[in-house]
């Protein structure tokens, strides 16, 4: 991402011996700066420590505090580098996927955190400190690059936004990272644009189609996935077997209808198609099976389906 930006950036940068890291590091010219004025990261100085908070290792205390001391060190790693960032020509951002509710509320007025705008925390110390929850951020596009690590309703939104945009960069992203935050919601939202064709960009279908042929065994390796699978599989124990029977009886009506009309009929339109595989109504799909086994003609079929 920053990458793309034409800034320097420095992965898992080592600041003491024993191998503690900052996961990037995103070094700034004033040029550089411009470049960023009108993204989520328009708050970076010189030099700038960016750590991502996951859903397994939410941000306590301990390692608010040990994040803090290992952007300190950034300026003190070198003696005889003339060039060494003053604290206040550095800030210290943390991106976390679980929001850091201790941190933002029992303990904001102690670490000096207040609220800029929706998911974006600033603590205005020596060392500026940002926290920015995903989940909490606006659909506006300085906060694409992070809305991909978003989960339930709002990275629901951000997909069908990314899908009806054209978004394909950061569809893409969604389906490399997103996977590892809220599988479930990215498979059911990727799920439903089957039935939404029309409503879809073009460009868009190449990448939906990957997904489908590489995610279905690369999902169940995912520790997130599991647990949704299992909540999902203890869900449906308490109130499935009657919806399962109804789906499973739709399934097969929906099969035996399509299997008689092209039997009987070779080009069947693809209205009259999606028209039948979208129906939930078992009676209206009897009705349709008996009249398409009394059809002689095609035009039976398309006007039957037009009234």
């Amino acid at each position: 991402m920053f990458k793309s930006w034409g800034v320097s950036v420095e992965t898992e940068r080592e600041v003491f011996s024993n191998a503690r890291t900052i996961d990037l590091v995103v070094s700034l010219s004033d040029a550089d700066r411009d470049k960023l004025q009108h993204t989520v990261f328009a708050h970076f100085k010189s030099l700038n420590a960016l750590e991502l908070k996951g859903i397994h290792d939410p941000l306590t205390v301990a390692e608010h505090n040990r994040i803090l001391m290992r952007a300190w060190a950034l300026g003190a790693v070198d003696d005889n580098n003339e060039s060494v960032p003053l604290p206040n020509q550095m800030t210290v951002t943390i991106v976390c996927v679980m929001r850091p509710d201790k941190i933002l509320t029992q303990l904001k007025k102690a670490l000096k955190f207040k609220r800029i705008e929706a998911g974006i925390y600033h603590s205005d110390d020596v060392l500026e400190k940002w926290i920015i929850c995903p989940n909490e951020l606006a659909l506006v596009p300085k906060n694409y690059p992070l809305l991909p690590l978003a989960r339930g309703k709002r990275l629901e939104k951000f997909i069908s936004l990314c899908l009806h945009e054209g978004l394909t960069d950061y569809l893409r992203l969604i389906l490399d990272i997103g996977l590892a935050t809220d599988p479930e919601v990215i498979w059911r939202k990727i799920l439903e644009v089957k039935q939404m064709r029309p409503m879809i960009r073009e460009e868009t279908w190449p990448i939906i189609d990957q997904f489908f042929r590489e995610m279905p065994e690369a999902i169940g390796k995912l520790p997130t996935f599991q647990e949704a699978l299992a909540d999902s599989l203890r869900q449906g124990e308490e109130q499935g077997q009657k919806i399962g029977e109804q789906q499973g009886a739709l399934h097969q009506a929906h099969r035996t209808v399509l299997h008689q009309l092209q039997r009987r009929f070779n080009q069947v339109p693809y209205g009259i198609v999606q028209q039948i595989e979208t129906s939930s109504d078992l009676e209206q799909l009897d009705q349709w099976l008996d009249q398409i086994m009394a059809a002689k003609e095609l035009e039976e079929i398309e006007r039957l389906f037009k009234s």
